[in-house]
C-alpha cells in the first residue's frame, strides 16, 4: 500500500502512531499531550514529551542561589496565578492571593475552590455598568452575596448581555492591540 508522505510526516510529528498505522484511517487520531511534567520527593523533575523523549532536572545539582531563585519563582507563579482573573478587582485579587499563601503555609499544594465558585470580577463589572456605580461598590455587593444570589444575578438577561458586551470589548481591544500583525496562512 502506497502511503501519503504528508500522512507519514504529520503522524510522526503529532501522533506516536498515526491513524493509518493503527488501522483506523478516517478516524480522528487521539491527541497526545505535548509534555507531561512530574517531580518526586528527591527533587528530580521529569519532562516526558509526546514523542517519547524524556528529560530530567535534578534540583539538588544547582547551587543554593539558583535553588532559591527557583523556589521564589515557583511561589511567585503559584500565588500570581491565583489572582490572574481578578481583572482590576483588588478585593478579589488580594483575597485569592492570601488564600493561596495560607494554603501553602498549611502544607497544602492544591486546595479545592469553595463550592467551585466562579470568578466574581466579570459579574461585578457587569453589575457596576448596569447600576452605574463604581466597580468597588459592585464588587463588595457581589462578594457579600450568597452563591444562590450570584447565580440568580448571572442568570439575569441584562447581566448576561452586559457580560457578553464586556467580553466583546476585551476582544476588540486585543484585536486593536494586534495592529497590523500579519497572519501567515496559506489557504
Amino acid at each position: 500500500m502506497k502511503r501519503n508522505i504528508l500522512t507519514v510526516v504529520l503522524g510522526a510529528l503529532f501522533y506516536p502512531l498515526s491513524a493509518v498505522e493503527a488501522g483506523t484511517a478516517g478516524a480522528a487520531p487521539e491527541k497526545v499531550k505535548f509534555c507531561d511534567k512530574n517531580w518526586d520527593e528527591s527533587g528530580v523533575v521529569s519532562f516526558t514529551f509526546g514523542n517519547g523523549t524524556k528529560l530530567e532536572f535534578d534540583v539538588n545539582k544547582v547551587d543554593p542561589e539558583t535553588r532559591l531563585d527557583l523556589t521564589c519563582h515557583g511561589a511567585s507563579q503559584k500565588i500570581g496565578d491565583s489572582f490572574a482573573g481578578a481583572k482590576g478587582n483588588y478585593a478579589e485579587g488580594i483575597s485569592s492571593a492570601q488564600a493561596v499563601i495560607d494554603q501553602l503555609y498549611a502544607g497544602e499544594w492544591n486546595a479545592a475552590r469553595e463550592g467551585g465558585a466562579p470568578r466574581l470580577a466579570e459579574l461585578a463589572a457587569a453589575i457596576a455598568r448596569i447600576k452605574q456605580v463604581v466597580l468597588e461598590k459592585a464588587a463588595a455587593a457581589v462578594e457579600k452575596a450568597s452563591d444562590e444570589q450570584r447565580k440568580s444575578w448571572r442568570g439575569n438577561a441584562k447581566v448576561k448581555a452586559v457580560i457578553a458586551q464586556l467580553r466583546a470589548e476585551k476582544a476588540a481591544a486585543a484585536l486593536e492591540a494586534a495592529g497590523e500583525q500579519e497572519l501567515e496562512v496559506t489557504l
